[in-house]
């Protein structure tokens, strides 16, 4: 089987895969981000960090609060749901309090 480069691709291609696998697959990402150099730079971008899927983290892995606060400013989905769920179970809001 031959093996396709990816460094050959254009920079802007490259940032569209990381990102695709970002959202895919934590665990693969952080593979990625440790087979070289340059693929670490790019998955370490701060653009990648608004796919993540944090749901999907494995629970044994526990995930750095520094990333899930570069995650959350940068409006990633997953960490605004889980923010959101715990501003309503910290409050004890009822579901009559958000309609009002």
């Amino acid at each position: 089987m031959d093996y396709f480069p990816i460094l050959e691709l254009p920079e802007e291609i490259q940032a569209l895969v990381v990102e695709h696998l970002a959202s895919n697959s934590f665990t693969g990402l952080y593979g990625l981000r440790a087979s070289c150099k340059s693929m670490k730079a790019l998955a370490e971008r701060s653009r990648v960090n608004h796919f993540y899927d944090v749901l999907s983290v494995p629970r044994r892995l526990n995930m750095p609060p520094g990333l899930f606060k570069t995650c959350y400013a940068e409006r990633n989905p997953s960490t605004l749901y889980m923010k959101g769920v715990q501003f309503f179970f910290t409050f004890n809001l009822r579901k009559k309090d958000l309609l009002s």
